[in-house]
């Protein structure tokens, strides 16, 4: 007995020991987890200290990066819808008919879609500044950027104008307006186009950011409309169906191949906007990710919004409705005459308020990017290098202020009849450069890839982002971009409804001519060559490498400092593989 209580004594001192052993433990666990985690935090600190973006050797052109991943994707989707999508349309719908429109809208689609995989496949490999002007200079030849250079510039600053003009349209379509001063709406337009490209781009990116939110929204909702209408679901009307594609409500094709070339040429300025993405990146914190993330989305927008979203516009809108070749502003948009002859005048209101922000957005956006391809060229040496200059919070002075100069006085051209056709001049210069601007990037994508295999490169595992069916889509991409301008070159000779004349072949086309010119005269002038494949210069892409290791070390650290456990999930695993599918590794 006395054994037994002995032995229950020793068990219950042991079991003291082990208790205050293992409490002993759990507290100098406690304090080292602790200790750890304080370590770690600290780390974090002194990582975002520093900028994972400053890297020695690495030329940022004076710009600070500060758009986001999500401001990025948010500006390239929204980017481009204007008054080419929301008015313009219905041009292409009164010339091709129907299904004519339809096919030339999906058309440029497809070859648009491979655009932006070209692009995203060069800047994601190297998103330094200069954009796809730079990739020109650097992997064709320095005479086609600086024409390049120069027909994209033009092109966004005609922008603002044609912006500010197609505001004041567009604000006509509520009574009262016209007491307003033309002069004082195009002052107050310019004002809110202005405003937002005088502060540091993190302002620009904020502001696009929600613009592009309200442009998605408007356009959805509109969509959504339209299928209820089509369905019948609007009151008092039955279901449209495919009315309007057969006697005795319309026909399917309109002026034959002749409607469908001209329509090719209105989608083309409709579709524009997506490669703002390799200007952008020169400014964006993640440039890699924000580049590998937005190009998705863009390929999704050009299906939803000039896909379907035209096919639908053809189901809603007679290709014969007068309101779409003699009103003016948003009364011409076959959205709104959808709209109206659904019989919901109140809808029509709150989208020609979307709309009005839409021009807004798109005038901001011109500003933006047109001063960014002048800094792009001064930086290349393509033009003057004061037009390069930024101050400290990375804005191009010089650059803007020419740009809205330029833009501005352009606005104020159109309150005088001569000013009007000076206007439409000036709009003919850059009317084909948005074909030309795709030309240029399919064609460079071609020699990069040339470039890559010459240098022992693998694409399929140096390529952050790549492009799985290149280079068959650069060359399909190549074929139809010329088949546009050849189609084009034919309207301009002759043109639908009129007579051969050279006045109207030199106001639709010069711009062709003026971007050969531009490239023969630099060509002759510093006698520049096309860059050899084995000559061209990847080194930059190293930089971003580093930046992604720096980047990936933060958000490590910053996880397990927070406790968060790396995902060890079947699904997970799985859409982390069909994210690297869609967005590259």
């Amino acid at each position: 007995m006395a054994e037994n209580v002995t032995t229950q004594a020793i068990a219950a001192s042991s079991g003291l020991e082990l208790t205050d052993q293992i409490s002993s433990q759990g507290s100098t666990t406690s304090t080292n987890d602790k200790k750890i985690k304080h370590d770690q935090l600290a780390e974090v600190e002194s990582l975002e200290s520093r900028d994972p973006h400053q890297v020695d050797g690495l030329d940022d052109g004076g710009y600070k990066r500060e758009l986001t991943v999500s401001q990025i994707i948010m500006i390239t989707f929204g980017a481009g819808i204007g008054t080419g999508l929301w008015v313009s349309t219905g041009q292409a719908l009164a010339k091709a008919g129907p299904a004519g429109c339809i096919i030339a809208y999906s058309v440029l689609a497809v070859a648009v879609i491979g655009m932006y995989m070209s692009i995203g496949e060069m800047t994601a490999f190297k998103p330094v500044h200069g954009g796809f002007i730079r990739q020109t200079q650097e992997y064709v030849d320095p005479a086609w950027a600086f024409a390049l250079g120069l027909n994209f510039t033009f092109e966004w600053i005609i922008v603002l104008p044609a912006e500010v003009t197609a505001a004041i349209n567009i604000i006509k379509f509520w009574d009262g307006s016209q007491k307003v001063p033309e002069v004082a709406l195009i002052v107050m337009f310019l004002i809110s186009m202005i405003t937002c490209n005088l502060f540091p781009v993190r302002a620009y990116g904020h502001t696009e950011y929600w613009m592009s939110s309200i442009k998605l929204l408007a356009l959805f909702a509109v969509m959504i409309y339209m299928l209820i209408a089509t369905c019948g679901g609007t009151p008092g009307h039955g279901p449209i169906g495919f009315r309007y594609f057969h006697a005795p409500e319309g026909k399917a094709f309109n002026n034959s191949i002749k409607g469908i070339a001209a329509a090719l040429v209105q989608a083309g300025f409709s579709m524009g906007g997506g490669e703002h993405i390799a200007v952008a990146a020169g400014e964006a914190k993640d440039p890699r990710r924000a580049v590998k993330k937005a190009v998705a989305p863009i390929c999704l927008r050009m299906i939803m919004f000039f896909i379907v979203n035209i096919f639908l516009v053809t189901l809603n809108t007679a290709y014969n409705d007068p309101r779409l070749v003699n009103a003016k502003g948003t009364l011409a948009s076959p959205f709104v005459i959808a709209i109206l002859n659904g019989g919901t005048k109140w809808f029509a209101h709150i989208i020609n308020a979307f709309i009005l922000l839409t021009v807004i957005s798109c005038g901001n956006s011109g500003i933006y990017i047109a001063s960014r391809c002048l800094v792009s060229c001064s930086k290349l040496g393509l033009v003057p290098a004061f037009l390069g200059r930024t101050d400290a919070h990375g804005r191009p002075r010089w650059a803007l202020a020419i740009v809205i100069v330029l833009g501005s006085a352009l606005c104020f051209l159109n309150l005088s009849a001569t000013g009007v056709v000076v206007y439409g001049w000036f709009s003919s210069l850059v009317s084909n450069a948005g074909f030309i601007c795709w030309l240029s990037i399919f064609v460079t994508h071609i020699r990069f890839r040339r470039g890559l295999k010459a240098q022992g490169i693998d694409a399929k595992s140096e390529l952050p982002f790549r492009d799985y069916f290149a280079p068959y889509t650069q060359w399909i991409g190549t074929v139809v971009i010329l088949v546009i301008l050849i189609a084009e070159c034919y309207l301009a000779i002759f043109p639908i409804g009129g007579k051969p004349s050279a006045k109207h072949f030199f106001s639709s086309y010069i711009t062709i001519p003026l971007f050969i010119f531009d490239f023969i005269a630099y060509k002759l002038w510093f006698r520049s060559k096309f860059v050899r494949a084995k000559e061209m210069d990847f080194s930059e892409a190293k930089y971003f490498t580093i930046i992604d290791d720096r980047l990936r070390e933060m958000e490590k650290i910053r996880e397990e400092s927070r406790g968060v456990k790396p995902a060890d999930n079947v699904v997970i695993r799985s859409l982390k593989g069909f994210k690297t599918m869609l967005y590259g590794s």
